[in-house]
């Protein structure tokens, strides 16, 4: 992981500053076209009552938009295809797991009017599709290699890590008691954890070809925590910014979710193994 950073050239520094920087000023664009109805269902964080809110908010998404672009850099190197289809793709698979996470049946969920509940994930998704489009263009480089994914070889493996998700999920909200509509709707909830674990499972299968990792252990955890885990912190903790939350919640229900997809990745990663072995004899 250092030797990957120690690749990044203070010009290519400059380049992903500059790209998140953009993203973040569309973000904030897009920002006054979404509605507000005023019904918050939790009080205002502290950040909301010193009137920081848009400092706050405009150096968070800076952040989260720099970190990614980070992450795209280490990885994009080995990713197929031309330089433009590597940013839409990587901007595409994690528009479309933010607007799954945003889609998570939480109690608050059933008094935010239906505009405000689309607006954030289609605002969200937009930005994150133009950071894509833009690390194609300045920062990912056209690539020779071949890029066909496939899903006959994968789907077994790939089931590793939805069930991983889906068990540690059940377990925080039976057990544990993490915030969720659990209790309420639980078919609801259930439907939610698979599909998120699914789509995770599908991050991973267009993204490992550019993690330039052997071993099975240090892969997963390269994925689980840098890849995927980085993210979802950055997206987690975003609520703190407006509202008093609940810090210990956050805390489990995100490092629950980081464990459960790299113990699925290193599952996934060792029958993957399994298989090609059985098949070459």
């Amino acid at each position: 992981m250092k030797s990957m950073l120690f690749e990044i050239n203070k010009k290519r520094w400059l380049t992903l500053f500059l790209v998140a920087l953009s993203a973040t000023i569309f973000r904030l664009i897009l920002q006054a076209f979404i509605p507000s109805s005023g019904n918050n269902p939790f009080p205002p964080s502290a950040i909301v009552k010193a009137g920081l809110l848009i400092p706050s908010f405009t150096i968070y998404a800076l952040i989260t938009y720099f970190l990614l672009a980070v992450v795209f850099v280490i990885i994009q190197g080995r990713l197929p295809g031309t330089k433009i289809k590597k940013g839409l793709m990587f901007g595409f698979l994690f528009c479309m797991m933010w607007c799954i996470y945003l889609f998570e049946p939480l109690p608050h969920v059933s008094s935010t009017s239906l505009t405000e509940l689309f607006a954030y994930p289609i605002v969200d998704g937009i930005s994150l599709v133009f950071l894509g489009l833009l690390l194609g263009k300045f920062v990912a480089v056209d690539s020779q290699l071949s890029g066909k994914v496939y899903i006959n070889l994968n789907i077994v493996p790939l089931m590793a890590i939805p069930v991983c998700f889906l068990v540690l999920r059940v377990f925080c909200y039976s057990i544990v008691h993490i915030y969720s509509s659990f209790t309420t709707n639980p078919l609801g909830t259930m439907i939610w954890a698979v599909a998120s674990g699914i789509w995770i499972g599908v991050l991973y299968l267009f993204l490992r070809q550019g993690i330039k990792i052997e071993s099975p252990m240090v892969k997963s955890l390269f994925f689980g925590i840098i890849v995927f885990g980085i993210n979802l912190f950055l997206f987690n903790f975003f609520i703190t910014l407006v509202f008093e939350s609940d810090i210990a919640d956050l805390i489990i229900r995100t490092m629950a979710d980081i464990i459960s997809v790299t113990i699925g990745v290193y599952i996934y990663e060792e029958v993957y193994s399994l298989m090609i072995l059985a098949r070459s004899k």
